[in-house]
């Protein structure tokens, strides 16, 4: 555990020191908490530069291939992502907790954005995923996954819209997206995934990712309590997400034997 905590430590530094100079670049689009092209590449850059030094130092590049595709629980864990979002979104119609109104802006537009959003999730199943897994713990437990997941939350801190809910979930997701790279061993796989819910809940049905506004097909207003939700943050800052991943993250855990991950 003690590997783990130095080595998120060392990297929110030397990433941060790496992202003062992009933040000159995006220095004008900061304050407006939507998605802007400049955005994108002040936090995606200094990301994927501190991971290409890592893979040089570490020699970690024939590892990560034998580990990009992986194996097992395609169908499922594809079907039941595909469905959460739907079913999170289904019931905060249902309960009145979100006012949809009719809003479809379709854009060629969008299909980039789900390219650089599965890129940028691809980088961070790289540092919270692979790295951590592959290379700082042998014997993997569930309290090492658990402090991944809490740090995979810490670098979420400076969003926009934050709340304590949005917090945790980041956290819960996490482990979701853990349990998912152990049993599969798959980064593609555990990345898709990743986007697929970012985008699915931002771009398709309105929400902020993470408390980023972009721009979506349809769009909706949150109504209170918030803690319900989600407010501005979006659905990951919603105890109805809370609870629809902390199943998710059993029924997957329970889907089949994991020999990676220990009690």
């Amino acid at each position: 555990m003690k590997k783990i905590v130095n080595f998120y430590i060392r990297a929110f530094l030397v990433i941060s020191c790496i992202s003062i100079p992009f933040l000159f670049i995006a220095f004008e689009d900061l304050n407006t908490k939507t998605f802007s092209y400049k955005i994108w590449i002040a936090t995606f850059c200094p990301q994927l530069i501190y991971i290409i030094y890592l893979f040089k130092k570490e020699k970690l590049y024939s590892n990560f291939k034998t580990n990009f595709v992986g194996e097992g629980l395609y169908n499922n864990t594809i079907l039941l992502t595909c469905l959460i979002p739907l079913f999170i979104y289904s019931f905060l119609i249902v309960f009145k907790l979100i006012k949809v109104y009719d809003f479809y802006n379709w854009d060629i537009e969008i299909i980039i954005y789900f390219i650089l959003i599965f890129f940028s999730a691809l980088l961070e199943e790289i540092l919270f995923r692979f790295i951590p897994y592959k290379t700082l713990v042998n014997d993997i437990s569930i309290k090492d996954v658990i402090l991944v997941s809490l740090f995979f939350s810490f670098f979420h801190l400076f969003n926009p819209n934050i709340n304590i809910v949005g917090l945790f979930n980041v956290a819960i997701a996490g482990v979701f997206f853990s349990i998912i790279y152990l049993k599969s061993n798959s980064i593609v796989l555990t990345s898709f995934i990743h986007a697929f819910w970012n985008f699915s809940i931002g771009c398709v049905l309105g929400s902020s990712i993470s408390g980023i506004k972009v721009i979506s097909i349809l769009d909706y207003v949150p109504a209170e309590p918030f803690f319900l939700s989600g407010g501005d943050f979006g659905f990951e800052g919603s105890l109805i997400t809370t609870l629809f991943f902390l199943i998710a993250c059993v029924f997957l855990y329970r889907l089949q034997p994991n020999k990676s991950l220990k009690n």
